[in-house]
């Protein structure tokens, strides 16, 4: 046991019975009772100690203040988690994601279909301890270091075939250049993941620079919200911008891209995970496998890039 699980145990003690006492006093009452997630995973865990059945099973169900790209990374993370350290993984199926442009129950429907993270996986989440809320104290539980480290090759091709199931990829005369940019909305509270406008600007003129000198075709698009004033910096027409489309759709697009340049916020990040062409993305945030990185400047490995993209764009003109 390491000193996490001491400190877990000692805090988590005084916390666990100031909840059973409470749920005493609801049951006299009458009402309904609910123990934290923190208590569930306090409750398995002393069980374990004491020589009872172990924690095998983890499920996620995320704060339904987190938007679709949120929602989706928190879910592999915890799939990620439970196949590093022998857990089963019971999907529960997405409930209430933010950002909602349908009803709710269409709207969380659709992104299950868009993702379908649950293809494959346990479904009894009876006495599942929820990652999305517990996992701070389940990775020093389980000596993890690094809980935003990298997926590994064989666990970004399961959740691409997950996410292939039913949605081939399109046929295009041209091979595509997609650009994300995350912009504050109406419904935005991570104003620190907005897009530094004059950064992207200097990465997508690199970009064009780039196809131009390898004399590459393509189609280039960029995916937002907002106004096309607000776009000025990128230089492109305005039948290039495609703001406030329907995300899952714009999500689609940019998957089955075959340049991909991302910015920061995790609906890029996993839209980069998803696509199987040339990924260019943020430096500031934590790179997956393969991917090209720029910096605050704007800067990358233009060479590196050119090689990639030239390779892929060559091969993508033959499908």
């Amino acid at each position: 046991m390491n000193r996490a699980a001491f400190a877990f145990l000692a805090g988590g003690s005084v916390r666990y019975l100031r909840s059973v006492a409470k749920n005493v006093v609801k049951t006299a009452l009458g009402r309904p009772h609910r123990y934290s997630d923190g208590d569930v995973l306090y409750r398995q865990y002393v069980r374990q100690l004491l020589g009872g059945r172990r924690l095998s099973k983890i499920t996620c169900i995320c704060s339904t203040l987190e938007g679709a790209g949120s929602q989706a990374l928190m879910t592999m993370r915890a799939i990620q988690f439970a196949r590093a350290h022998g857990l089963t993984y019971a999907h529960t199926p997405f409930g209430e994601i933010h950002h909602a442009e349908r009803p709710m129950p269409e709207w969380a429907a659709a992104w299950e279909a868009q993702f379908n993270l649950g293809t494959g996986e346990a479904t009894d989440t009876r006495d599942a301890i929820n990652f999305a809320f517990t996992f701070p104290t389940l990775c020093a539980l389980y000596g993890v270091a690094d809980d935003e480290a990298p997926f590994d090759d064989t666990l970004i091709g399961d959740f691409r075939r997950k996410y292939r199931l039913g949605k081939p990829r399109a046929a295009r005369a041209l091979p595509s250049v997609c650009v994300h940019v995350r912009r504050r909305n109406r419904h935005d509270f991570h104003s620190e993941d907005s897009t530094d406008m004059a950064c992207l600007a200097e990465v997508v003129a690199r970009v064009r620079r780039m196809l131009e000198e390898q004399r590459l075709p393509h189609v280039l698009r960029v995916f937002s919200q907002g106004d096309p004033a607000e776009f000025r910096a990128l230089d492109l027409p305005h039948d290039g911008l495609f703001l406030d489309a329907d995300p899952l759709w714009s999500m689609r697009e940019m998957i089955d891209a075959d340049l991909l340049v991302t910015t920061r916020g995790t609906f890029g990040h996993v839209t980069g995970l998803l696509c199987e062409g040339v990924v260019l993305a943020d430096g500031s945030f934590p790179p997956q496998p393969g991917w090209l990185t720029y910096d605050a400047l704007g800067a990358f490995d233009e060479e590196r890039l050119a090689s990639a993209v030239s390779a892929k764009m060559r091969s993508a003109s033959g499908r």
